[in-house]
Parts: structure tokens; C-alpha cells; sequence
């Protein structure tokens, strides 16, 4: 004899899925909103001239603890990287001062942009820090994190 499925238990698992469903980042898969930032130590960061290389963005600011521990990590690793055509370019929300004053202080070696206003961030749908969004070489979002992204993420990620 067959069993009519719970009910409650339908609900839940349903309610579930539209959770899992609404909490996906809904940038994955398309084109990533190209910008141009000024640097912290001057010049300027258009995403254009990476077209055809990976690329992860990093937004951050400096009063976040868990920037504080992945900014150090990401220098560590962007050169290795580099060398694999990866580039790493982290994205300050907030001032020029701000940025340089922590980098300098705490000897972060990476591509540094501020996005004063936050546009950019609205763009990449930031809305908590640290984000890392990695876009592949076809120019297109392959992933996107908020939060503490640990070194072996990281390094897959980036591989």
C-alpha cells in the first residue's frame, strides 16, 4: 500500500529549495559590468584591458575583520597567480586615503582600486564584504563569494 506523502514535510522541503533558490548569486553566468577605477597609487584600472585573462575582484573595506585576514592572503597569492595569467584586483569601497593608509600598513602588494561612490560594487551586487568575484577569460562571472574564503578555495578557484 501506497503512502500519501507529509504534507509538512512537502512544505518544508518546498519552502527549502525556494530558500537555496533565492539565495543564489544571480550574477553567475553573465557578462561582468565592466568599469574604470582609479588606482590607489594612481593611474587608472579599466576590467577591459584583462579581456581574454581571469580576473578575481575583491571588494573590501578596511574596517572589515575578515578583509583583515584575506587581503594578506590574496597578496600572498597574487604573484603565483600572476604568473599563471590570473590577475587579482581588489576593490576598495570607500576613499583613496582610507585604501593606501591600510595597504601601506599592513604591506598588501595588490592591484588596488577605490570605488568611492559604491557604483561598481552595486554593479557586482555587493551588499557585505569581503566579495570575491572571479570572472573567466570569456569575460563572463564563474563565481562569486561573500565571506571568509579560505586559502584552498582560493587556490582552487584560481587553478
Amino acid at each position: 500500500m501506497l503512502r500519501q506523502p507529509n504534507l509538512k514535510f512537502v512544505l518544508v522541503v518546498a519552502a527549502f529549495c525556494l530558500g537555496l533558490y533565492m539565495l543564489r548569486d544571480s550574477i553567475v553566468s553573465r557578462p561582468a559590468p565592466d568599469f574604470s577605477l582609479p588606482g590607489v597609487y594612481g593611474g587608472r584600472v579599466d576590467l577591459d584591458s584583462y579581456r581574454g585573462r581571469p580576473v578575481l575582484l575583491v571588494f573590501w573595506t578596511s574596517s572589515c575583520p575578515i578583509c583583515q585576514r584575506e587581503l594578506p592572503l590574496l597578496s600572498r597569492l597574487a604573484p603565483i597567480y600572476r604568473g599563471k595569467d590570473v590577475n587579482v584586483v581588489a576593490i576598495h569601497l570607500g576613499g583613496e586615503d582610507e585604501a593606501a593608509e591600510y595597504l601601506g600598513a599592513n604591506n598588501v602588494n595588490l592591484t588596488t582600486v577605490y570605488d568611492e561612490d559604491g557604483s561598481v560594487g552595486r554593479k557586482y551586487g555587493v551588499s557585505g564584504v569581503p566579495k570575491l568575484v572571479l570572472i573567466g577569460a570569456d569575460g563572463k562571472i564563474k563565481r562569486s563569494h561573500s565571506g571568509w574564503t579560505g586559502e584552498s578555495v582560493l587556490r582552487h578557484w584560481l587553478d
